[in-house]
């Protein structure tokens, strides 16, 4: 991770833990489903033990899901959890993939980012192919669904970054905050022969302000997106 902004591998840009085996069956509890979800580390790490989904449901998992990007013991992650229910508090993991949680960097961050690095763009804005943005059902993330052109490249230095730019901040005469912001992507010389799926989260808690106003460059042009922020 840059300080400025998110690194994603040229050819695999959402990471993905093992995969369980399982039956698909037509019980009550055993059809599969996916949901975003907070996940809980062990306590020596590199595994999930259980999960919070984003519509407030806990559930245990059967077995520790391995999660080599489960870095730290007993703490929380952003991922995607597709799993069949055991019961209704118990989940069979398919497979559990982390989802990057961006975090607004202001653009003199930026701009001291990229003196450091001999860098003269400080925060471009390549187009994506944007798909859908969405507040969880908790309030406590804004995730967005969208598509980055990649390729096979010999060139290890060929990577994707993304992250948030915060523009700017108002006061509203009702007394709110609208706080701008855009989305921040660098191609990095990764080839752009077909689409990549991946999903990202804004943490609610680390925009400042009552209403958030997102502008995201697409191969379409801006895409512009308005949420109320959870307080």
């Amino acid at each position: 991770m840059r300080t400025a902004a998110m690194l994603l591998a040229a050819a695999t840009v959402l990471a993905a833990c093992s995969t369980d085996s399982y039956e698909t069956g037509t019980g009550t509890y055993s059809l599969t489903q996916a949901d975003f979800v907070e996940a809980h580390s062990t306590v020596s790490g590199g595994a999930a033990d259980y999960v919070t989904t984003d519509d407030g449901a806990t559930l245990a998992l059967a077995a520790p899901a391995e999660a080599k990007w489960m870095t730290v013991p007993d703490s929380l992650y952003r991922a995607v959890l597709f799993y069949n229910l055991l019961d209704e508090h118990t989940a069979e993991t398919v497979s559990l993939s982390q989802v990057m949680v961006l975090k607004p960097k202001t653009k003199e961050e930026l701009e001291e980012k990229a003196a450091e690095e001999g860098r003269t763009e400080t925060f471009p804005t390549d187009p994506v192919t944007f798909e859908s943005m969405w507040l969880s059902g908790s309030g406590k993330y804004i995730n967005i669904a969208l598509f980055l052109k990649t390729g096979q490249t010999d060139d290890d230095a060929a990577l994707h970054t993304i992250g948030l730019v915060a523009d700017s901040c108002a006061d509203n005469p009702d007394g709110t905050r609208t706080a701008f912001m855009h989305f921040y992507h660098d191609q990095g010389g990764v080839p752009e022969y077909y689409s990549s799926k991946i999903y990202v989260s804004i943490a609610s808690s680390s925009i400042d302000a009552d209403t958030l106003v997102m502008n995201i460059n697409t191969y379409d042009g801006i895409v512009e997106r308005r949420f109320s922020v959870p307080q």
